[in-house]
């Protein structure tokens, strides 16, 4: 059987789709109905009260927004910050990540960065950046952005974004061949999501990297288990 993974605050999925590729069976959990969910269960429920028996790797990717430079902003005004709630619930003998943005850092401990630069996203000539941070209680090994002159697609609000000083600044008009979610999804490498959910996505790129170091530390877990029980 292949081992459980429970993807806290899952949305649509995009986590989920990269764990399932590292080979993982992956349970989606997320307060809101998730139509367009990907994985192999899903429950709505309260990602802060849902048990966690039985899972051998757990992701959580709070909520975002009362950690970014927007909080402060009509709509994201008083929004949760979860990552301290979400650490103290994780069981200690699993594997675990929490994930969250560049300005959670203050919140997080000795997070791993990641780069859609890493990993060779992009789409029609822009290059996918997206940073994003990974606390985790096994080694993830760090690699190296590697951001080059192309213009940054960004895929936020329900669009996707060339803003770039050498594209033209704030205000270029941004046009896609296919339109703005076929721009998305080309640069996320996601194709099941509407533009709404892509814009909350992490890139299965990210997690399936993830995944692979986490079954990694898992074959460790078990093989020392297996020692201890032969002495």
């Amino acid at each position: 059987m292949k081992p459980i993974a429970i993807d806290l605050f899952c949305c649509a999925g995009g986590a989920t789709k990269g764990l399932q590729r590292a080979g993982f069976y992956v349970i989606g959990v997320d307060i809101e109905p998730q139509p367009n969910y990907c994985g192999d269960e899903f429950y709505q429920a309260d990602a802060l009260t849902f048990p966690l028996d039985g899972a051998d790797f757990i992701w959580a990717s709070p909520p975002c927004q009362g950690y970014t430079s927007l909080r402060h902003a009509p709509g994201t005004v008083g929004a949760p910050k979860l990552i301290h709630h979400v650490r103290h619930r994780m069981p200690k003998d699993v594997l675990w990540v929490i994930e969250n943005v560049e300005d959670a850092k203050r919140e997080m401990r000795d997070p791993v960065l990641l780069c859609g630069s890493m990993f060779g996203l992009d789409a029609q000539g822009c290059r996918l950046q997206r940073h994003r941070l990974f606390e985790s209680n096994f080694i993830i090994m760090p690699l190296e952005c590697s951001h080059d002159k192309r213009p940054v697609i960004g895929v936020y609000g329900g669009h996707a974004r060339k803003r770039a000083k050498s594209a033209g600044g704030r205000g270029t008009r941004d046009s896609w061949d296919g339109g703005h979610k076929d721009a998305a999804s080309e640069a996320l490498g996601i194709n099941w999501m509407t533009l709404a959910e892509m814009s909350e996505a992490i890139p299965p790129a990210y997690s399936e990297y993830i995944g692979h170091a986490a079954l990694w530390n898992l074959e460790i877990k078990r093989g020392i288990a297996l020692q201890e029980a032969a002495e």
